[in-house]
């Protein structure tokens, strides 16, 4: 039984125009995050060797190579070593299903699949994803120049395509919640809290004085403070609140079915352990102060941006109060006991 090959070759530009997208457009994720080439991921790889089988193999040697190598898909060459098809576990599995003992004996060439969709090392990989889900292809050739360069799955680009929204939502430096995603998660919670009649309390907090600490030690000590402070706030808080950090020092939390008491008690909380820390960086000791303003939900936030923007106000106030304290909605202060905030020990 003889088959024509064929190989279609994807890039970037005619993928759009060819495939209804299934995920959403890269833009509205997160502009630029998920631009990652095939040739990065392929570098990533620890070995992009791709094991062939030829077509006059039997489809039990594809079958025990298969399993000894644990793949989910070899390429089939010729002579010349050029690609003329694939043959995958999916294509043997009708073997299995006939139960004929001499089906195993047929050809790899009676079952490989000869029109193959490959791929460039140019080519991003949240693209080939759209491609892959579209057509149910769940390998991937990557050819450069003509060559056959390595082999991709589905299962690869998934994972990488999951990492870079991992990666697209999370603040580099700090490793919480950057300002996109966490805005989204909030007007959802927000959502929520009003169609279900439950309470939720939004905070604002910022570091007293950092300012200070990067014209004393310099912007990688400052780094370090920022770093050791979300810790701080992931440490304190429960799995259900949500952390995210807005620019700079300033750093937005949300208590999802919390009353204004109870995150009262939750922000007091983190206040007295950040003034009590001591935070190291290099060889500098550093103690800092912060200052939080507190809402919670009411009739008055028409929405969640309105809710935020009020614990910002609130952020202001307890900031211009003498800072290292919390301040409630409602012009309650509740001041430290602590003088001297952001003190800086060497």
């Amino acid at each position: 039984m003889s088959k024509n090959f064929t190989t279609k070759h994807v890039c970037r530009k005619n993928l759009l125009t060819a495939i209804p997208l299934l995920l959403p457009p890269l833009r509205t994720v997160a502009q630029g995050a998920f631009r990652v080439k095939v040739s990065q991921l392929l570098n990533a790889k620890k070995t992009n060797k791709v094991e062939g089988i030829r077509p006059q193999s039997t489809l039990r040697q594809a079958a025990k190579t298969l399993l000894d190598l644990r793949l989910g898909a070899l390429v089939v060459t010729d002579e010349t070593n050029t690609m003329i098809g694939i043959i995958s576990e999916r294509d043997l599995l009708p073997v299995v299903a006939s139960c004929d003992p001499k089906a195993a004996d047929a050809l790899v060439s009676d079952v490989m699949t000869c029109s193959v969709i490959s791929c460039g090392p140019d080519d991003e990989i949240s693209y080939l994803l759209h491609l892959m889900n579209e057509n149910s292809i769940r390998h991937m050739p990557v050819l450069e120049g003509g060559k056959l360069i390595g082999i991709l799955s589905i299962r690869e680009l998934t994972k990488a395509y999951e990492l870079l929204q991992i990666e697209a939502n999370t603040d580099p430096l700090t490793q919480v919640s950057n300002r996109r995603p966490f805005l989204k998660t909030l007007e959802t919670q927000f959502d929520r809290a009003r169609q279900d009649g439950v309470p939720m309390s939004v905070a604002m907090l910022d570091v007293d004085h950092f300012k200070r600490i990067n014209d004393t030690y310099g912007h990688d000590a400052g780094d370090k403070t920022l770093q050791q402070l979300s810790r701080m706030l992931i440490r304190e808080f429960r799995t259900i609140d949500l952390v995210g950090r807005l620019g700079g020092e300033e750093f937005a939390l949300v208590f999802p079915d919390t009353d204004l008491i109870g995150a009262y008690a939750a922000c007091e909380r983190l206040r007295a352990t950040i003034q009590s820390s001591e935070i190291v960086a290099d060889t500098n000791k550093i103690r800092l102060t912060v200052s939080i303003g507190l809402t919670e939900i009411c009739e008055k936030a028409s929405d969640a941006a309105a809710l935020l923007k009020r614990a910002d106000e609130l952020l202001y106030v307890a900031k211009n109060s003498g800072r290292n304290q919390v301040t409630v909605e409602g012009g309650v202060r509740i001041p430290s006991k602590a003088s001297n905030p952001a003190e800086i020990l060497e």
